[in-house]
């Protein structure tokens, strides 16, 4: 399977049109994006199936490098949607379904997840923890996916939610290395008295342009990947204000300040030999 290393997330264009949003990933060079629940729903209240949104990936030469959300835990109406992720992998072909646990227990977590590595037999399966979650750090989320039993039980590393849980560099052993299915990248600025979870949802910033040390986190993945090639990117600064500008621009100022980021860190693909015959941007 192609692993493409940078892809665009899909919390990047919430709310927005689905074949606009793909145009502005292709125009900026990007091979890869993120699809989510919330844009499956929104293409189906258009009379768009998902079999017309694997179209038009293919028609962009576009891969879909993550789909989500999977949502431990939770009663009612989010069952029907956590179905409805599983049909789509089929259809869509994500190299990995993301997941994360925002109800229940630990405990509850770990038995729905290593179910969940059964059932989805065509993907990697990768748990993200959240600080505001109910697994809330990389310790606990590392323990739930060997708990799972299969390679294809997986890790998500967030920078924001990685910083923002007390998690060191340090941390980021080979071991944990070897787990991690996707490298996401944002930015923040400090913003005292917001709480965490207002921050990840509403206020990111591209990769870069805020205080997080991500230099600093990319040495540290590459160091531990060690001459394995590091996970992949997936570009995602969630953020209410960006959601009012032009796709074109959003798209583009995420490769841009990614490329910029990626260059400086001599990271495969982007480093000073880098040669090309195609579009700079391309991967």
């Amino acid at each position: 399977m192609t692993r493409h290393p940078l892809a665009l997330g899909a919390m990047t264009f919430r709310g927005r049109d689905f074949e606009a949003c793909l145009d502005a990933a292709r125009a900026s060079g990007f091979r890869a994006v993120g699809i989510s629940v919330a844009q499956c729903v929104a293409c189906l209240e258009r009379g768009i199936p998902p079999e017309t949104m694997a179209e038009a990936l293919h028609e962009r030469e576009l891969h879909v490098a993550e789909l989500e959300l999977v949502r431990l835990g939770e009663p009612g109406l989010v069952r029907h949607l956590n179905a409805l992720v599983a049909d789509l992998v089929d259809i869509l072909t994500p190299d990995r379904v993301h997941v994360a646990a925002f109800s229940g227990t630990v405990q509850d977590a770990r038995r729905e997840f290593a179910t969940l590595c059964e059932q989805i037999t065509t993907a990697d399966v990768a748990f993200e923890f959240m600080p505001y979650s109910t697994v809330a750090d990389l310790a606990t989320a590392v323990d739930l996916v060997r708990a799972a039993g299969t390679p294809r039980a997986k890790l998500v590393l967030d920078a924001v939610h990685f910083f923002r849980s007390g998690a060191a560099l340090t941390d980021l052993t080979p071991d944990v290395l070897a787990l991690t299915a996707a490298l996401q990248l944002s930015d923040l600025v400090p913003r005292p008295g917001i709480g965490l979870a207002h921050e990840s949802r509403h206020l990111r910033t591209f990769p870069g342009d805020g205080t997080l040390p991500l230099t600093d986190l990319l040495h540290a993945v590459r160091t531990a990947a060690g001459e394995t090639a590091p996970p992949p990117i997936t570009i995602e600064p969630v953020s209410d204000a960006l959601e009012t500008l032009p796709l074109a621009w959003v798209a583009e100022r995420a490769m841009q300040s990614t490329a910029r980021l990626l260059t400086e860190v001599d990271w495969p693909q982007y480093g000073p030999s880098t040669t090309t015959t195609d579009h700079p941007h391309t991967l």
